[in-house]
């Protein structure tokens, strides 16, 4: 190998630890402000002076993410630009940040930015956001910022594309084991759910649900919400022939569990026993949840090549007609699940 081939190599290798350490999912702990959130605390950037400059592509996209959206090679934002010709895509995304910090990112680097031009006749503007799971141990203050975010852009006259987080886990990672996982797969669901608009805002938000600007218990305005859902969490990314955990040995685990036991004192033994062997079913599914291996990049969050090009496969077929896209016939990544005994959903 030549000496600038194992420069290059080494640069890349570094840029792939340093995404590592800086891109997992925080702990499970709740904020009790915005200030906690992952990249609050993120040094202030120069003013941007980035802009649109192909006025034959009259669909303009802002894709915003974490470390996924952010990785450099074949991002699913570039191969989306390829697939859809009416598209110019700007990918403002960045390693690290989690929900709070990627809506004040959109609002630095989007709605005070002076460079781009609005109300251009022909043209549109987008919002693909694929952000959250550096804040996914706190479902409702994710939501709560993403559906800020997404008032947000709204005002400013863009449409949303919302996708779900992507299949993430491994029973190497802590937070998978025992009972943990069991919470890393409902606050997964908890961020995917909202996304999909599958929860109402009590649901989704829980306390924060004070904080919008119509009734805590008014229905979602249509402003809140992305007017595109895409789940890329059970998707063709998603692992689903994975063996399953042992059904006998997970349910032994939650019994003696002195955390499972405090949350469920409440319950008499019949309830409890019903509860013990519904969760237990849903911690033996839970490698079914995780991401493909053959789609790892350096890690179980972060997909290579190979998952963004899934990714942006998964999405084109549900992307607006205005955008141009041309989607690929989808091959036997997009198979129906095989039936289980313990039952996969």
């Amino acid at each position: 190998m030549s000496t600038r081939g194992s420069r290059s190599s080494r640069l890349f290798s570094l840029a792939v630890a340093l995404l590592a350490l800086t891109s997992a999912p925080t702990a499970h702990a709740e904020p009790p402000d915005a200030a906690t959130e992952e990249g609050a605390n993120e040094p202030a950037e120069p003013p941007p002076t980035w802009r649109f400059r192909h006025d034959d592509k009259p669909v303009k996209v802002v894709v915003l993410a974490g470390s996924i959206g952010a990785w450099p090679r074949q991002p699913y934002a570039e191969q989306l630009e390829n697939l859809c010709a009416n598209v110019e895509v700007r990918n403002i995304s960045k390693t690290g940040l989690g929900a709070w910090a990627l809506k004040e990112r959109f609002e630095q680097q989007v709605i005070d930015n002076g460079h781009l031009r609005w109300n251009v006749e022909g043209q549109e503007h987008w919002l693909v956001f694929g952000g959250g799971l550096n804040s996914v141990g706190n479902p409702r203050s994710t939501n709560h910022h993403m559906r800020r975010l997404f008032e947000l852009a709204h005002r400013r006259g863009m449409k949303v594309v919302g996708l779900t987080l992507t299949p993430w886990g491994s029973d190497q990672d802590k937070r998978w084991r025992d009972v943990n996982g069991l919470k890393s797969l409902r606050t997964t669901r908890a961020v995917v759910d909202f996304i999909m608009g599958r929860l109402d805002p009590e649901q989704a938000l829980g306390a924060l649900a004070s904080k919008r600007r119509v009734a805590a218990d008014a229905p979602w305005d249509p402003s809140e919400l992305p007017d595109v859902s895409i789940d890329l969490h059970d998707s063709p990314l998603r692992d689903r022939e994975a063996p399953l955990r042992d059904l006998d040995e997970v349910r032994q685990m939650l019994a003696k569990s002195k955390e499972w036991q405090r949350a469920h004192s409440d319950l008499d033994e019949l309830q409890r026993q019903t509860k013990l062997e519904a969760d237990a079913r849903e911690v033996a599914e839970i490698p079914r949840w995780y991401m493909r291996k053959e789609l790892h990049s350096f890690d179980h969050i972060h997909p290579n090549a190979d998952g963004h090009r899934l990714m942006a496969e998964t999405m084109c077929p549900s992307l607006p007609e205005s955008w141009g896209c041309a989607c690929p016939s989808q091959d036997d990544d997009a198979a129906d699940p095989a039936s289980t005994d313990v039952g996969a959903p």
